[in-house]
């Protein structure tokens, strides 16, 4: 399942890449019509620098036959990304994300760069796909049974990210709500998190 599930990361990479080569010589393709001086027609122009957070809160609650659990997930990742050409963006993040299902918690730092190619498809609306690569750092750690010691353990993994958001803009903010993925595709214990984040910010020049 892991295996599959990096095939199908790199293969976004891939696709995202290609599709920003292609853009390199022909400008917009394919692009749906907007308004060039609406909220999401002037942004992602050449020379932009988009500021931003990315983040989230998502808990649950199972019951099976009598028995229940929760669990609480945060996530927050800063970012910034340069768009190179118009539509095109490079840009590098960080974040931590932290989930605690007890007696278990677990604790992971990412840090990498990405690229996105930003689709206006409306006035104030565009999608912003995003796929990148980051090292993460993950901690678990579980609290002693009974009296016992805790345990804790750390590892370090190379992971596929990401994201895409459906953007609404306004001047020179925007505020976004898309799904993620984050899988490791090295390390001994291989994390992966699928979610749904929020993202906002702002651009500059």
């Amino acid at each position: 399942m892991q295996k599959r599930i990096a095939s199908l990361g790199l293969g976004a990479l891939v696709a995202t890449v290609s599709l920003a080569a292609s853009a390199q010589t022909q400008p917009d393709p394919g692009m749906p019509k907007v308004n060039p001086y609406s909220a999401s027609g002037v942004f992602g122009g050449h020379g932009q620098l988009a500021i931003m957070g990315e983040g989230g809160v998502v808990f649950s609650h199972t019951s099976i036959k009598g028995t229940s659990g929760s669990s609480t997930t945060v996530v927050f990742q800063p970012a910034i990304d340069y768009f190179v050409i118009d539509h095109l963006s490079l840009g590098v993040f960080s974040g931590i994300q932290y989930e605690r299902s007890t007696p278990r918690s677990t604790t992971v730092y990412r840090i990498g760069p990405r690229i996105g190619y930003d689709i206006p498809f409306s006035d104030r609306f565009s999608i912003w796909p995003k796929a990148g690569v980051s090292f993460n750092n993950t901690t678990v750690k579980v609290d002693g049974l009974n009296g016992g010691p805790d345990f804790s353990d750390s590892n370090g993994a190379l992971a596929i990210n990401l994201y895409a958001p459906i953007v609404f803009h306004s001047n020179h903010y925007f505020l976004g709500l898309g799904p993620s993925l984050d899988t490791d595709v090295t390390g001994d214990a291989k994390n992966t998190t699928v979610a749904v984040r929020l993202v906002i910010g702002g651009w500059l020049f």
